[in-house]
């Protein structure tokens, strides 16, 4: 379909048509514009974010760093006032905190 025909079936100018086409390239093209250029072509525009990883491991992955970083913070204080303990219990503290986390309000991973 030439710029003309489609500008034409879409109701608008030529010269429209092509700056969406340059807008579209650049990543700046409106949804509206999408849609209704969508609906000429006779289709349905569908905006979808698609996540990168499956939720669950991203929710997981959130509850472990926020763990990671409180008690870190916690041992970095017991270490300067000479009371700091080993990795393993570290470790041992960063699985409690994360498991509390996963089990308590969801939505204090993203604060």
């Amino acid at each position: 379909m030439t710029v003309r025909q489609f500008a034409k079936r879409a109701g608008a100018a030529p010269s429209t048509v092509q700056a969406a086409e340059r807008a579209e390239a650049k990543g700046d093209i409106s949804l509206s514009t999408l849609t209704r250029y969508a609906e000429a072509l006779g289709c349905e525009l569908r905006y979808v974010l698609v996540p990168r990883l499956p939720l669950q491991q991203v929710v997981e992955q959130r509850a472990e760093a926020i763990a990671r970083a409180e008690v870190a913070a916690v041992h970095h204080s017991m270490a300067l006032e000479g009371q700091a303990t080993g990795q393993e219990q570290v470790e041992r503290q960063v699985a409690e905190l994360r498991r509390t986390l996963l089990e308590g309000r969801r939505s204090r991973l993203w604060t």
